[in-house]
C-alpha cells in the first residue's frame, strides 16, 4: 500500500455548489457563553444570598432576563430566576429599579 496522502477534489454537483455555511462570529459566541461562565466561575453555585450573581441575569428594570438572553439550560435558568424571588422576598434585591431617563 503507498503511504501518499490521498486528496479528494469536490466535484461540483448541482447539491453542493449552492451550500454556503454561516461564518461564525466570535463576538457573539463569547456574548452568549458569558453568562455559562459567569456560573463556572462562582462554580455552578447558584444561591439567594449571592446578590452580585444574581444581579447580573437582571436587565436595568429589574426584570429576570430570559433564558433566550442567557443561554443557560431549563434547570439553572429556573434555579436562577427561584433564587431571585427568594432575595427579592427577603429584600437583598430591590423589586424594581429606579431608572432615570
Amino acid at each position: 500500500m503507498d503511504n501518499k496522502k490521498r486528496t479528494f477534489k469536490r466535484e461540483k454537483n448541482s447539491w453542493n455548489c449552492n451550500l454556503k455555511f454561516p461564518k461564525v462570529n466570535r463576538r457573539a459566541l463569547t456574548k452568549k457563553m458569558q453568562y455559562l461562565l459567569l456560573l463556572k466561575k462562582f462554580k455552578n453555585n447558584i444561591d439567594y444570598k449571592n446578590v452580585n450573581l444574581l444581579s447580573l441575569f437582571l436587565n436595568a428594570y429589574g426584570d429576570i432576563k430570559p433564558r433566550s438572553k442567557t443561554n443557560l439550560s431549563v434547570q439553572d435558568q429556573r434555579n436562577v430566576a427561584k433564587a431571585i424571588r427568594k432575595a427579592r422576598a427577603l429584600q437583598l434585591i430591590p423589586f424594581v429599579f429606579s431608572v432615570k431617563s
